[in-house]
């Protein structure tokens, strides 16, 4: 039921949108989180990082820009743009495509598609989240296999 609900949320909030680039799940990897905020020196270090059923989907939108959207851990679908997000193209290449989504005074993440050399297609998120507004901050990188890229579509 939640993949049916996330699915006509999407086409809803995609309509105006001129491509649809790239449809992500699952990422997992490694995160680190300081001691500083609420974490304690108990709780700081390095730890396996997953979000489960997460879904990250890149869009190129009518007016050229690009926005994030993806399901987290909370599953709610967020609009990187919308969430007050800018994002910047880093790279564009023929078997990569890069964006820097900055949350100003707090987050930093790149976003990374790529087609591998044997021919499968994944995505990287590397994120650095800190600074006085954020309670838990967090440096962490995850992969996750993607449904498709449309890279002719950049």
């Amino acid at each position: 039921m939640r993949l049916a609900l996330l699915a006509i949320t999407l086409l809803m909030n995609t309509s105006g949108f001129a491509a649809d680039i790239a449809s992500c799940s699952d990422p997992e990897g490694y995160a680190y989180f300081p001691e500083t905020g609420l974490v304690g020196k108990e709780g700081s270090g390095w730890s396996a990082d997953r979000i489960s059923g997460g879904i990250v989907k890149l869009v190129k939108l009518s007016d050229g820009e690009y926005d994030v959207l993806f399901v987290d851990a909370t599953k709610d679908i967020i609009s990187a743009r919308g969430d007050g997000a800018t994002i910047l193209p880093l790279n564009v290449g023929e078997s990569a495509f890069s964006v820097l989504v900055v949350y100003p005074g707090k987050t930093a993440e790149v976003f990374t598609f790529l087609r591998t050399t044997s021919g499968g297609l994944e995505f990287l998120h590397v994120t650095s989240r800190a600074g006085d507004e954020v309670p838990i901050a967090k440096v962490g990188v995850m992969r996750g296999p993607c449904s498709y890229i449309h890279f002719g579509e950049l």
